[in-house]
């Protein structure tokens, strides 16, 4: 009787335990949904047999089939076969699509480890693309509710691509700024923050869907594209992109004067110059609808979010790769937050890469790119300072919040944790605000350094002490990477600096700022510009500024290593009480330089005005030779 009680309990219980286990299924089988941990059988598609029925079949035992698969990948990688690599880490990803560690070791692998391995630029740029790819269109679809996956991807374009560790990293710039050049042409270039918003919002607002245009004018200009053999797609959208750059193209101007880039339709290009109807349809509502579509379908991103952005911290430039790291690092804080284990997303890292991204573009958010030459040029962009004050803002309130920031393992981060990093952007923008022309602006930063020097018991250092313009003298070299200890050195190297960064891309106010301040140094330390004044120091006795600065022009445009190209811009842009005094010496060694390079020396190297002695001569500049605007401003040639 006993053994049948016995029985019958057992029985009972199992029977409980079974229908117990049924209800659970459910709950967990929702959960397991919720989660991303659900493999879809068509996920196999397209993979070898053995493959598609390990994943089909295996289950749980599939962590063992990525192990061998991941022990060939390695092998096949040291013995320098990158594509079977490269196909096996497909073959990983699709085994394991729920786990994103997975996809961000396969990633940083194509983006660190395959490419360095080869020696050709384009190579290289091809295997950090497949990086980028990998997440981008695969990894972060299957995996929409991790917030690491994102990170790694702005982590991907702020280093890799944005940084300057890899020795092509020139080429993975020039890339990125090309085809995003292409797509959107230049939304930010000459704009307020404010303006290129409203420029990228007309992407954001554009229509979805063409298919059922109910504008006649529109029905029309999608006609008229047919009967030119063109449809609108991006092939489309690249093309006219290319147009508009080679047009803009000052590089083009000067070699080859007005041209077409290869591949162009030139009957539609034809139809947009004559048809001023047909050309508003398609600049106004076909190329902003295929823009919005582009950035949706082939990059995965949102306009909107893109917008927003903007709108938060500055007129992102989307062919900048800190502009990326900001998007997608972004988007893993606003997963991070939402996350039920938040322990397990290192925030403060996010927050940190977001604030590294914006202080990048404040030293180097301007691109300026050239599609005949292949030239970019990163210059510095005071106009994030603001949007980088707005994500120092939030970050700290987020710290001080009740839920405050996760720091990982290290537990909840504190305000000391952003301090160093905020002193290092004040110092740059104090400089860099400077030179572009808003000191209202740098004497806004500086206040807020020696605040921030305050609290840490640095306010009584000579670099807080003696004032905004103290600080710039003992700030700016190094900011500018720019060697102070010898003095001729430092008035030379502010010069070329003037030339670089002002006349070679055509910012006259920025030329004006450097000599300003190389004049300013000069009459500090070595002299006076009073007339009838005495040299301070003895041993100071170099010779007039004026002289000085031709000098340093006569080296510039001599400098054969300079692409000729860039010293054409220089010239195109200098003004021409310069260009006047240093002809004589300059004219047949530039038209020799512009004829070897396959110029024409009279479009490149153009003869100032009131020039008529073109042999070249010896002699120096006048001692009474005057400075060229050292204080003032200077009005730009017209561009050849």
């Amino acid at each position: 009787m006993n053994d049948r009680l016995v029985e019958t309990i057992a029985c009972i219980t199992l029977v409980g335990c079974l229908v117990g286990a049924g209800f659970a299924t459910r709950s967990i089988a929702a959960q397991r949904r919720d989660l991303q941990l659900v493999m879809a059988i068509d996920g196999t598609a397209g993979m070898p047999p053995h493959v598609a029925l390990a994943t089909a079949a295996l289950g749980t035992f599939r962590g063992l089939a990525v192990d061998v698969l991941w022990a060939r990948a390695e092998a096949l990688q040291d013995k320098g076969e990158f594509f079977e690599a490269q196909t096996l880490s497909q073959w990983i990803t699709s085994l394991q699509p729920r786990f994103p560690k997975v996809w961000a070791f396969q990633a940083w692998n194509l983006a660190y480890n395959i490419s360095v391995s080869t020696q050709v630029a384009e190579e290289r740029w091809g295997w950090v693309n497949r990086g980028i790819e990998l997440l981008r269109s695969q990894g972060i679809p299957l995996n929409p509710k991790d917030a690491n996956l994102p990170m790694e991807l702005g982590w991907l374009y702020f280093h890799k691509v944005g940084g300057k560790n890899d020795r092509e990293h020139w080429y993975y710039k020039a890339r990125l700024a090309r085809e995003f050049r292409e797509i959107l042409g230049d939304t930010t270039g000459g704009r307020t923050s404010a303006e290129a918003v409203r420029r990228f919002r007309v992407i954001v607002d554009a229509p979805e869907d063409l298919s059922a245009a109910a504008d006649p004018a529109l029905r029309d200009a999608l006609a008229k594209m047919e009967t030119f053999g063109v449809k609108a797609d991006e092939d489309f959208l690249r093309m006219l992109g290319r147009v508009v750059l080679y047009t803009n193209s000052l590089d083009t101007q000067l070699r080859a004067g007005r041209a077409l880039p290869t591949g162009t339709n030139r009957d539609v290009v034809a139809a947009l110059t004559a048809d001023a109807d047909f050309s508003n349809q398609i600049f106004n509502v076909i190329v902003p609808h295929l823009q919005k579509k582009v950035l949706l379908d082939r990059y995965r991103m949102d306009p909107a979010f893109m917008a927003e952005l903007m709108e938060t911290y500055g007129p992102l430039d989307w062919a900048h790769p800190h502009a990326h790291g900001i998007y997608w690092s972004e988007s893993g804080v606003r997963l991070g937050r939402d996350m039920l284990r938040r322990d397990s997303v290192n925030e403060l890292t996010i927050i940190r890469t977001r604030l590294g991204n914006l202080q990048n573009l404040m030293r180097s958010g301007r691109i300026e790119f050239d599609p005949y030459s292949d030239r970019i040029d990163i210059l510095p962009d005071p106009r994030f300072i603001e949007g980088y004050e707005r994500g120092i803002q939030n970050a700290m309130k987020l710290i001080q919040s009740d839920e405050g920031v996760s720091a990982g393992s290290f537990g909840r981060a504190t305000e000391r944790d952003l301090l160093t990093g905020y002193e290092s952007f004040l110092q740059q923008a104090i400089v860099f605000s400077y030179l572009y022309g808003n000191e209202e602006e740098a004497a806004g930063c500086f206040m807020k350094l020696r605040e921030l020097a305050a609290g840490t018991g640095k306010d009584n250092q000579p670099l807080y002490s003696e004032g905004l313009e103290g600080f710039l003298t003992l700030r700016l070299g190094e900011v500018m990477e720019i060697d102070l200890s010898n003095t001729r050195q430092f008035l030379d190297a502010m010069i070329q600096r003037a030339m670089m960064d002002g006349l070679a891309k055509g910012r006259i106010d920025t030329f004006n700022r450097f000599l300003k301040l190389a004049h300013r140094m000069y009459d500090k330390r070595f002299g006076t510009s009073v007339p009838g004044s005495k040299y301070v120091n003895k041993e100071a006795q170099l010779p007039p500024f004026p002289r000085i600065i031709d000098a340093s022009f006569e080296s510039a445009m001599k400098q054969e290593s300079t692409p000729v190209l860039v010293r054409a811009r220089i010239w195109a842009w200098a003004p021409d009480e310069l260009k006047l005094r240093t002809w004589s010496r300059l004219s047949e060694r530039l038209a020799a330089h512009a004829t070897a390079a396959g110029l024409d020396p009279g479009r490149s190297f153009p003869a100032p005005a009131g020039a008529t002695d073109t042999k070249p001569q010896e002699d120096t500049p006048s001692e009474d030779s005057q400075a060229v605007a050292v204080g003032g401003s200077v009005e730009p040639e017209p561009k050849p």
